[in-house]
């Protein structure tokens, strides 16, 4: 069945900035069986700000990413309380998106084993995308270091460019890399680089 997204509204927190091996956690306390689904994905919380150790959430968005057939499956998070890091979170009830098949991917961090260097993390990616039987241009971002059980994981941001509608779907539906449980390795559309704003025509002063 195709993937949707399930956004869940957030409330409480803060959180730590690096928190996807925390929530994971706490998502599996409430949802027995989730550590054998490798068909769902979590992204990282949303929040309104956040300072360099901190997420403040505000009006905050949990993003799963999952078959439709897994929904019944994740209702009972509606109301459940989670705790982050020693903070307590709610989850109100979520809306659902389809995925879109758009040609422009971006994901926050990919990773892969032994890929420590952004040559090598370039070679491994294209190497997956073939895999999956995807055609895509890359462009390598910024590297990245999450904590994952105690230890720390190396990867980069990764935009992917020119996909096809069938070739964008399956990325957004398979992911890339591993640790998707965790936020890694998931894509959304490219947002759109911002444009500057045209300068303002000089003021003519009016003469006396």
């Amino acid at each position: 069945m195709p993937a949707i997204d399930l956004l869940f509204p957030v409330r409480g927190g803060p959180v730590p900035l690096d928190h996807g091996y925390l929530l994971f956690s706490a998502l599996s306390a409430r949802l027995p069986g989730l550590h054998e689904r490798r068909d769902i994905g979590i992204f990282n919380l949303r929040g309104e700000s956040n300072t360099r150790e901190l997420l403040y959430l505000g009006r905050g968005t949990l993003r799963l990413r999952c078959p439709a057939e897994v929904l019944p499956l994740l209702l009972p998070l509606v109301s459940a309380p989670l705790e982050v890091a020693g903070r307590a979170l709610t989850l109100g009830a979520p809306t659902l998106r389809v995925l879109e098949p758009v040609s422009s991917l971006s994901a926050r961090v990919v990773t892969f084993k032994h890929s420590l260097d952004e040559a090598t993390f370039h070679a491994t990616a294209l190497r997956f995308l073939a895999e999956l039987g995807c055609q895509a241009r890359l462009k390598v971002g910024r590297r990245r270091v999450v904590g994952i059980a105690g230890k720390k994981v190396v990867g980069f941001a990764l935009d992917l460019e020119g996909l096809s509608a069938e070739h964008s779907l399956r990325v957004q539906e398979q992911g890339l890399g591993g640790r998707r449980h965790m936020g890694c390795g998931l894509f959304l559309p490219t947002r759109p680089t911002a444009k500057f704003a045209r300068p303002l025509p000089a003021r003519v002063e009016a003469r006396a």
